[in-house]
Formats: structure tokens, C-alpha cells, sequence
């Protein structure tokens, strides 16, 4: 996968449905989980999984992620996740879930802020869904997704 998020808004301008709205919009979390547990096909099977695991209800209407349920489905094995709030991406080291946000003003001078769900590994970003993100460019890092499978030594 290279920036399935970025592909799903081409698609959308020229195919508009509800569906692909969704995946254009909210599609980060569960693309960077799938990057996460090693899933990585081309930017239009990406897409096409995330329009099954909608289907198959693994994820939220909404794209929200039942982790357990999407790793089952991927991988045969469970998943629990840990939520730390974090300040830095320096010290992760195996593959993460984490989630930039960056507030701004908008147009009626209210403030506001989105987010936005990256890959980090080894101190860096590895995946991010969309070719550029204003929440990554301009934000910060406020909270990571650490994953256990099971099967997996404790670390």
C-alpha cells in the first residue's frame, strides 16, 4: 500500500457514492491497522477490503474499528490494544497504530481539530494512507494503538 486513502478521493470525484465518501473520509485507522498486521496489498485491494470489512460489519458504518473482529478476519488471530496517550513517536519500535491532531481556526474563527491515524515504526512514519496530511504536517502525536495478538511473547 502506498496512499489508499488519497486513491479513494480520485475515485470519489469521479464515482460519488456514500461508501466511498465513508472510506475517503474516515478509512485512516483501519488502513494503518491492516499496514500494522504485515496486510499490505495494492492501494486498490486496500480499498476494496476496507468495502468488505464495511460489509461484513468487522468495522463501524463509520469506519470506527473493532480491532479483534478485523484481526480475526485478516489474520485468524485475536487482537487486544492498549491506548497510551503519547507526546512522541521516538521510542516505538515495532509497528503502531498512532494519531496525530492538529487544531486550527476555521472559517466562522471557531476552533476546531481532526485527526488523522499514521503507521510509525522505528521512530518514524512508515504508513500514512494519504499522500499529504495537514494533521501530520501541522499537528502532533496524541495517542498510540498498541496491538497483542495472540500467539505473541509479551515484550
Amino acid at each position: 500500500m502506498k496512499h489508499p486513502q488519497t486513491l479513494a478521493e480520485k475515485l470519489y470525484k469521479s464515482f460519488p457514492c456514500s461508501k466511498l465518501k465513508t472510506i475517503q473520509d474516515n478509512s485512516c485507522c483501519i488502513l494503518t491497522f491492516m499496514w500494522c498486521l504485515g496486510y499490505e496489498p495494492d492501494d486498490l485491494e486496500a480499498l476494496i477490503t476496507v468495502s468488505s470489512l464495511l460489509d461484513k460489519g468487522k468495522i463501524d458504518v463509520d469506519c470506527t474499528v473493532y480491532w479483534d473482529k478485523v484481526s480475526r478476519y485478516l489474520t485468524g488471530r485475536s487482537c487486544w490494544v492498549e491506548k497510551p496517550q503519547i507526546k512522541s513517536i521516538s521510542k516505538i519500535k515495532e509497528r503502531t497504530p498512532v494519531h496525530f491532531e492538529r487544531t486550527y481556526i476555521d472559517e466562522n474563527g471557531q476552533t476546531k481539530t481532526k485527526g488523522h491515524w499514521v503507521g510509525v515504526e522505528k521512530g518514524k512514519i512508515r504508513f500514512n494512507a494519504l499522500e499529504k496530511s495537514l494533521c501530520v504536517e501541522k499537528g502532533k502525536p496524541v495517542e498510540a494503538r498498541i496491538l497483542h495478538l495472540s500467539g505473541e511473547e509479551k515484550k
